[in-house]
């Protein structure tokens, strides 16, 4: 009698694949939602302060975080990191004694375990920052509830603060407390600030350009995985959607890096 019993490697595999799937769901919302402080210019943002109002006010919103998305991150993490020191590039160059197959899809394998060190360390640092060093602080003025964020001055902030309706405090170290009258709008003033440097500018674009990359090349390879295309012209016909999807995730996300400030909310 056979041996029917799967082994556990297979299993996380299989959910290591799920929770990648899931964050590419993810990856596409929480883009769509920052591309709007960017994509309708004249419109001050108020389509991004309306999105993230709406998402902060879902009830539980910190369980429905921890549970949809922080818990398929740790899982994807942990075991993509397990994979990243098993896994053996070979497209690379070689004295000989090591394959060397320059072929598009042993690039795109490599391109895919480089990509998963940028994440690491990227969502870690981006979570940190918009999540928790840099999110709004809610506070009482006059009796009423408002969010506050500590940025830097810029001479579009006078014109600005008017239209959103933001108070604003400079300090005399060019830092601006600025008190919004919600959070969506504290936030919108938290990610423009982010996108005037030029060094988060840079570190946010290697960062989408990653997560892009990552998040479509691993959706190919889960289609076959999971038996969805198993035939050569089948896998060959999906490279092309692959590259559609990276194309797009790119777009809607280097259109907040670089519209939100310096193209729709600058002045």
């Amino acid at each position: 009698m056979k041996n029917t019993a799967v082994s556990s490697a297979f299993i996380w595999r299989r959910v290591h694949s799920l929770m990648g799937l899931w964050l590419v769901l993810f990856l596409s919302e929480h883009l769509i939602v920052n591309s709007q402080a960017a994509l309708w210019i004249g419109d001050d943002g108020h389509t991004f302060v309306r999105l993230v109002n709406s998402l902060e006010s879902l009830p539980f919103l910190y369980v429905i975080e921890a549970v949809l998305i922080g818990f398929p991150f740790a899982v994807h993490m942990v075991w993509g990191v397990s994979r990243i020191f098993q896994a053996k590039t070979n497209s690379g160059g070689s004295d000989g004694s090591t394959p060397s197959l320059n072929y598009g899809r042993n690039r795109s394998f490599t391109w895919q375990r480089l990509s998963s060190w940028i994440l690491l360390f990227g969502v870690i640092a981006h979570v940190g920052q918009m999540r928790f060093y840099e999110y709004p602080q809610k506070v009482v003025v006059a009796g009423k509830e408002r969010w506050l964020v500590e940025i830097s001055y810029d001479d579009g902030l006078k014109s600005l603060s008017k239209r959103l309706g933001v108070e604003m405090k400079v300090g005399k170290d060019g830092m601006v407390q600025a008190t919004g009258p919600d959070v969506g709008t504290a936030m919108l003033l938290v990610v423009r600030n982010a996108f005037k440097s030029p060094i988060q500018i840079a570190l946010y674009t290697i960062f989408v350009l990653a997560a892009a990359f990552h998040a479509f090349n691993g959706f190919w390879t889960f289609l076959i995985s999971w038996g969805a295309i198993l035939s050569y012209r089948s896998q060959k016909a999906m490279i092309p959607l692959s590259v559609i999807g990276i194309s797009l995730l790119t777009f809607l996300g280097l259109a907040a890096i670089w519209g939100t400030y310096w193209v729709n909310l600058r002045v």
